[in-house]
């Protein structure tokens, strides 16, 4: 087997994710070997640059993306590639004394890993996007950090940082065989041997874990968002507003809402009932949308878990030389940064420094 074809660590991965974690590792002197599958250019993430750091109910989320955000503001210095980055700010709407007071209890607990949070009332909340219905408003929390970014830069430099600092891309290139015992890994391209080799290959992670006979709960779900018809001569002034309660997600784009459900099932045939179950919700919280068509804007697939949370450690007993980070749903570009660092960590041996017990594998019943 030819040198190039031997790494300490060998990433079997796709997009933003594996790309930062090939970086991180690279920069701190690791020897890196990277298989995409597909072009580097090919796997853009799902999030078209925008992202949000607040995750009602998920402090350590919202944690990996306010890391992030510190990593997105010096990209130009660090990276040197200016991401145009933009902060336009995010409404969580609460329509029951119950759910603001849920969200309320945990403001502490966000604010100390460095979300910015102010509680609305009611009325404030309607301000902030009059689009709303009154009567379906409780209170409210604004988020100023809704992030907006060019996606396919960050993809970019860190493409060129791995690579500057020594990384190998091997673009075209599919796992078929996975050793978790020798650290080979067979390939399209031929056969490699690593010291540690990371899994962040999106939907197809489980099936590449499987290779190893290593169980990791991550799936592919079809996902989509929509576009109303427009409904002004201007653009729609509303922020992105968010309702946990249903999963709904709006956005006033141009003269058109965006509209996403965060609702996940591992059952076919579900896009019909997906889709009338976004109109009900739109009609519901947005009575002057009652009658406005959705159209679809974006079809796809998203890595996901049964937590909604990625997965993203250090495998143990006969899998100790496997690393993994997949199962991001839809949210890897924020939360790309943070995982590069915690994988490079993991890899030299040092403690991360971020809790990672709820992104572990005993957390999603592996």
């Amino acid at each position: 087997m030819s040198e190039q074809n031997t790494a300490q660590l060998l990433i079997i991965g796709t997009g933003v994710i594996a790309m930062s974690i090939a970086y991180h590792c690279a920069e701190a002197g690791i020897d890196v070997v990277l298989l995409e599958r597909d072009a580097i250019e090919s796997t853009a993430t799902q999030t078209a640059g925008a992202f949000r750091t607040y995750f009602p109910g998920r402090v350590h989320d919202s944690e990996l993306v306010v890391r992030s955000l510190a990593d997105f503001r010096s990209f130009g210095a660090t990276v040197g590639v200016d991401l145009g980055l933009t902060e336009t700010g995010m409404l969580v709407v609460a329509s029951t004394a119950d759910q603001a007071a849920v969200l309320e209890a945990e403001v502490p607990a966000q604010r100390d890993v460095g979300v910015q949070l102010e509680l609305l009332t009611a009325a404030q909340a309607i301000r902030r996007n009059p689009w709303l219905d009154p009567a379906g408003v409780e209170a409210a929390v604004w988020c100023p950090q809704m992030i907006h970014l060019r996606a396919d830069e960050v993809l970019r430099g860190y493409a060129e940082g791995a690579r500057k600092h020594g990384a190998r891309v091997w673009t075209g290139t599919t796992a078929t065989e996975v050793d978790a015992r020798t650290g080979r890994v067979s390939t399209t391209a031929g056969d490699f041997t690593a010291e540690a080799i990371v899994i962040a290959a999106g939907q197809c992670s489980g099936d590449i874990a499987a290779m190893a006979d290593l169980k990791l709960p991550v799936w592919g779900q079809y996902a989509e968002l929509f576009r109303t018809d427009p409904v002004g001569d201007g653009d729609v002034e509303a922020p992105f507003t968010f309702h946990p309660e249903a999963g709904l997600k709006t956005m006033g784009m141009g003269p058109s809402f965006l509209v996403g459900l965060e609702r996940f099932s591992k059952r076919e045939g579900m896009r019909d009932i997906w889709h009338e179950a976004a109109c009900d919700e739109v009609a519901r919280r947005y009575p002057r949308l009652r009658d406005v068509k959705l159209h679809s804007a974006w079809t796809g697939t998203l890595d996901v878990t049964p937590s909604r949370t990625a997965l993203i450690g250090k495998a143990g007993g006969k899998h100790e030389r496997i690393f993994f980070a997949a199962g991001f749903t839809g949210h890897d570009l924020g939360q790309a940064p943070a995982t590069g660092k915690i994988i490079r960590d993991l890899c030299l041996g040092r403690q991360p420094g971020v809790d990672i017990t709820p992104f572990s594998l005993a957390r999603n019943g592996a």
